[in-house]
């Protein structure tokens, strides 16, 4: 493993995965730590760097917190990068250690952190600085940090910094256009076909993590491609360059819901045949399976 991969995360380490135990690691072990704190946080590496969320060079700086009170310490991961974030200009990331080499994300968010002396279920409750109301984010169990109380004014569906935020524009041709090539579609005789080529894509234009910027919902169906369920479906968000970024794409029928992953995507239940389904959440880089919802009492046991 490459040790050009920023030598001052590797030295924040030692914060964030408790001093003495760190000490008497070998730096190949070290660096594995790393690399999975990085990888826990939605970061990947890609030679002697690493990438944020948006495919960016980026320098991720741990800091130690005990935020269960269980006397080891948590890791806060923050990442400066306006081109990436908006008019926040950063992101951080809250991941708990489960065991060696393995990291798991349990909150996070766009802006800067403010931790509060009040706690939830043993775990501190974390606020962002900025003026006027900002949301509270508690710890619940399996579910990680949630936001479940908005701001007066807010709406409960929205993300902390959205009550300031214009609403996007409905989308015009020209948006529809690039939002349609970034995900991968292409015209034909001037139609976006669907797989099933009797039909067309549909194109629905919204603001997803209320940042201010238009995103897409573009919606494919067909058997051929899509089995049962029929349907799949592609995101892709307008950057603040004013590009187009293909985000997600999967398998489904989408159902976005109130709570909400890093960056304030809206955790997505993946709709289709039968009475389980799987809640995504954004954890930076993709979206991934947090619980399982079911539409029947027992129709998820087993599920974990």
């Amino acid at each position: 493993m490459a040790w050009g991969w920023r030598s001052v995360f590797v030295a924040g380490l030692f914060l964030g995965a408790g001093g003495t135990a760190q000490a008497q690691q070998t730096p190949a072990e070290r660096a594995r730590e790393a690399a999975a704190m990085i990888n826990a946080a939605g970061f990947r590496i890609q030679g002697n760097q690493i990438l944020n969320g948006c495919g960016r060079p980026a320098q991720p700086r741990p800091s130690a917190v005990d935020m269960n009170g269980d006397g080891r310490p948590e890791a806060v991961i923050t990442d400066v990068d306006p081109g990436c974030y908006g008019p926040a200009g950063q992101q951080f990331w809250v991941i708990r250690k489960q065991g060696p080499f393995n990291w798991t994300l349990v909150g996070g968010g766009v802006g800067r952190i403010r931790l509060l002396e009040t706690r939830t279920n043993g775990w501190r409750d974390y606020s962002l600085e900025g003026p006027g109301c900002q949301r509270t984010w508690t710890y619940q169990g399996a579910q990680g940090y949630l936001s479940l109380k908005a701001c007066p004014g807010e709406g409960g569906a929205r993300p902390p910094a959205a009550a300031t935020t214009p609403a996007p524009p409905a989308g015009g041709a020209a948006d529809r256009a690039a939002a349609l090539r970034a995900g991968g579609f292409k015209p034909t005789r001037g139609k976006y076909l669907a797989c099933d080529p009797r039909q067309e894509v549909e194109v629905e234009i919204r603001d997803l993590n209320g940042d201010g910027r238009p995103d897409a919902v573009i919606n494919d169906f067909g058997l051929e491609c899509f089995g049962n369920t029929g349907q799949g479906y592609t995101l892709v968000t307008k950057e603040a360059s004013g590009a187009w970024r293909k985000l997600y794409q999967s398998h489904g029928i989408p159902d976005f819901q109130t709570t909400r992953g890093i960056g304030g995507w809206p955790d997505i239940v993946n709709g289709g045949p039968g009475f389980c389904f799987p809640v995504l959440r954004w954890n930076g880089s993709d979206y991934a399976i947090v619980r399982w919802k079911a539409e029947q009492p027992g129709a998820c046991a087993g599920r974990r």
